[in-house]
């Protein structure tokens, strides 16, 4: 097991508590106090260059850490009432921080996270949703160019910044020609047969293929060689048997693999963790050992080794593998835990 696992929680069900978890080796899971229960952690984000620093994007603001996670405090990040969901590193610039959420905005820090500016992300909803505003779910930055970055909005698509993410403009057309597709028309919340491709969760990117990002959809996984302006479908659902997809990253030393995890829905009694060694041309099982039994809605990779990685899923299960998913643990939240949303190995 390695040094320290970390889970986000969020306050989804009554009484439930939405809050950070922390296992140590050989030890139990143990709520860490400097969240409320009702926080909600949508994202941790441990520094990729310094192991002591750790962000956490939650309903409640961003949280820092500066000892490895034994101590939390709140940034004032802005007076605005944001529900943050995503925290991202810059890959050149260690001091460079962008925090996003909903209702659709994105925060810069150049400082660490001392102090922040917002970003011109204005994005109207495109869509009259039943759980509140839409929001940025994830960003990412070309690997070559990091002044060209990436977002995804839950349920408003695909956003691009070409300077450095001061501005951010909307690209729509891509996706609203994924929907023409008959097998990609889903709507849910809404009476447009597009509202499932804008159901966007994550974005990734990988050094093996600059000019590719792949998009994540509750439809499932799409690639991108344009900024956003056309989209390739990877069909998923030739390889698994359902393809809602939550979450994608890629393995640090092996440009080439990428995970990411699906199920059968939002709220469901399934989810399983894919990987993907040949830029998602191909999927097979990574966690069949193990069996989720609700939704999977987030995953963590280790940012060092490659044979780490942890899931959570809704129910509050966490599986993990220090092995390269040779062999996998559960090890699930104590009861009262929320809908675990996210997890990171350190």
């Amino acid at each position: 097991m390695k040094e320290l696992m970390l889970v986000g929680t969020a306050a989804n069900r009554p009484n439930a508590i939405g809050s950070m978890y922390r296992l140590r080796p050989g030890g139990e899971w143990e709520k860490l106090t400097d969240f409320p229960d009702d926080a909600s952690v949508q994202a941790i984000t441990p520094h990729p260059q310094r192991p002591e620093l750790l962000f956490a994007a939650t309903r409640k603001g961003v949280y820092r850490s500066t000892d490895g996670g034994d101590s939390w405090a709140r940034l004032n990040v802005t007076g605005e009432t944001i529900q943050f969901w995503s925290v991202v590193i810059h890959p050149t610039r260690p001091d460079t921080l962008f925090a996003a959420g909903g209702p659709v905005s994105i925060y810069r820090s150049d400082d660490g996270g001392d102090t922040w500016r917002k970003c011109k992300a204005d994005h109207p909803e495109r869509f009259k949703i039943s759980f509140g505003d839409s929001r940025v779910m994830r960003i990412a930055f070309h690997p070559l160019n990091p002044d060209v970055m990436y977002a995804v909005a839950e349920i408003n698509g695909f956003l691009v910044s070409e300077d450095g993410g001061d501005t951010w403009r909307s690209e729509a057309q891509g996706l609203l020609e994924l929907a023409k597709l008959p097998h990609l028309k889903s709507r849910i919340e809404t009476d447009d047969d597009a509202e499932g491709v804008f159901d966007a969760h994550a974005v990734c990117t990988t050094s093996a293929d600059p000019d590719a990002l792949f998009y994540i959809c509750r439809l499932g996984v799409f690639e991108s060689r344009d900024k956003g302006k056309t989209f390739r479908d990877l069909e998923v659902g030739k390889f698994a048997p359902f393809s809602y997809a939550r979450d994608c990253r890629f393995v640090c030393d092996n440009p080439n693999k990428m995970y990411a995890c699906f199920s059968i829905s939002s709220r469901s009694e399934a989810g399983a963790l894919y990987a993907s060694d040949d830029l998602g041309k191909s999927w097979y099982r990574a966690d069949s050992q193990v069996n989720p039994a609700s939704t999977m809605l987030g995953f963590g990779v280790h940012l060092s080794d490659p044979n780490g990685v942890i899931s959570v899923t809704r129910g509050g299960q966490v599986f993990f593998t220090t092995d390269g998913c040779e062999s996998w643990t559960e090890k699930p939240l104590p009861q009262g835990a929320g809908d675990a949303f996210c997890a990171a190995m350190l």
